[in-house]
């Protein structure tokens, strides 16, 4: 009987030994938040038919996207590049790759590649199915 207990324990110890070491994910908070990059607090959700939508948008060199808006919200991590958000009260933001930009919602704005290679972006949307990921001014 105590060959077969320290038989146990020795395997319990392998099995413990090899799912500790077997586990190497990493995890980093890239953005937790309670308002957009102007501080304007997130109102109160109220979604029925919830959709979420991840674009891959890339922005090349001297382009800027046109004026637009959110009316929901969304969060953009640049995979590559330099990106300059500016509001239409002129209000400016940079972000560089590994950066995450949680949105304007409501408000205009819009994007200019100001680095020297394509911006890369994902971006996540989250808000009612069928509301428009961005509406043109």
């Amino acid at each position: 009987m105590n060959k077969a207990i320290k038989l146990v324990v020795t395997l319990f110890v392998m099995i413990l030994c090899t799912t500790i070491s077997a586990y190497s994910a990493e995890k980093n908070v890239l953005l937790k938040t309670t308002s957009t990059w102007d501080n304007a607090s997130y109102k109160k959700l109220k979604i029925k038919k919830p959709e979420v939508t991840v674009l891959k948008i890339i922005i090349n060199v001297n382009e800027e996207l046109p004026m637009h808006k959110h009316d929901l919200v969304n969060i953009a991590y640049v995979k590559k590049g330099i990106l300059t958000v500016i509001t239409d009260d002129n209000k400016e933001i940079t972000l560089h790759e590994g950066e995450v930009l949680p949105e304007l919602v409501g408000k205009y704005h819009y994007g200019k590649n100001t680095g020297n290679e394509p911006v890369e972006l994902i971006v996540f949307y989250i808000g009612e199915k069928g509301t428009p990921l961005s509406v043109n001014k």
